[in-house]
């Protein structure tokens, strides 16, 4: 891939991001914060839209099971970034949805079914409250997980996505440039460096999907890294362009049998290429986005 200027990236979205609520009347920026990379530099994204309209970012931490190290540094965002922020806890309703959903005595709910359950609470809250104040709710997603598949239909996608064509690891790439940005702006003990503290916590988190599923999200695959995980899937992306002629499937099998990258236990291979064609039915519709070639240099 093409080496970033996270600097250019930051203010493209930035850009492209305050020209698409201006241009659809759009009057409040609304985001779920978890705490996580994605959420926190996306507040950060509206944010500096914020300060360049005055459409409030309104931000909302919607707890159900998540982890303390992640809900704290949830609240840390929110209060950095949002001009009007909540926690609000989804556990009651969340038991009330698993039950009702439970209609036949012969299932048994999985850790994906409850997963998703949250996910989509999770949404309908978020868009009332974009309803209520005629805005729109930002999605968090970035490139890999949308590959594979670490997404739930109708729950974690929104309306509009600043990060959709960043890798994992271009996205802790934006997140250290802004920390150092808005730490270049403190004075001292002040609300920049509150900011930067905030991204520099939600840097140092392991990255899970909030819902309980697995402990981090490369335990799914059993990767070392997003480093080798952004590897497998852009040399596989770049393969199956050549032979896009062929089935993704076939082309997944010769590439694993003829695959280069010599360096990466072929099992884990194997397992993301596996995530990436099973989800494919999702990437049907995707949200609406920023494309990676309006900042890429």
């Amino acid at each position: 891939m093409y080496k970033l200027d996270y600097e250019k990236v930051f203010w493209t979205l930035v850009s492209e991001t305050k020209k698409y609520l201006l241009d659809n009347n759009l009057k409040a920026m609304i985001l779920g914060i978890s705490g996580g990379i994605d959420s926190t530099v996306t507040a950060a994204i509206c944010y500096e839209v914020s300060k360049q309209t005055s459409i409030p970012l309104i931000g909302r931490s919607l707890p159900i099971k998540n982890k303390n190290d992640e809900f704290n540094t949830s609240k840390l965002a929110g209060e950095a970034f949002c001009n009007d922020f909540k926690v609000v806890n989804l556990i009651d309703s969340y038991n009330i949805m698993r039950e009702t959903t439970c209609d036949n005595e012969d299932y048994h709910d999985t850790p994906i079914s409850r997963g998703n359950i949250q996910a989509r609470l999770r949404m309908i809250y978020l868009y009332n409250l974009a309803s209520i104040h005629n805005g729109l709710v930002m999605s968090t997603d970035n490139q890999t997980e949308y590959q594979l598949g670490f997404w739930t239909i109708h729950g974690d996608i929104g309306d509009f996505d600043p990060l959709q064509d960043l890798w994992k690891t271009e996205v802790y790439g934006l997140a250290s440039y802004i920390s150092t940005y808005y730490r270049t702006l403190s004075t001292g003990d002040d609300e920049y460096l509150k900011k930067a503290i905030a991204i520099q916590h939600s840097i140092t988190l392991t990255p899970t999907d909030g819902l309980g599923i697995s402990n981090s999200d490369l335990d799914q695959i059993g990767a070392k890294s997003y480093a080798e995980v952004d590897a497998i899937l852009q040399d596989f992306l770049a393969y199956n362009e050549m032979f896009s002629a062929t089935s993704k499937k076939v082309n997944a099998d010769r590439y694993l049998e003829y695959n280069a990258l010599y360096d990466i236990d072929p099992k884990v291979i194997k397992k993301v290429l596996d995530r990436h064609i099973a989800s494919e039915f999702k990437r049907k519709k995707a949200p609406i986005y920023i494309e990676r070639r309006k900042y890429e240099i």
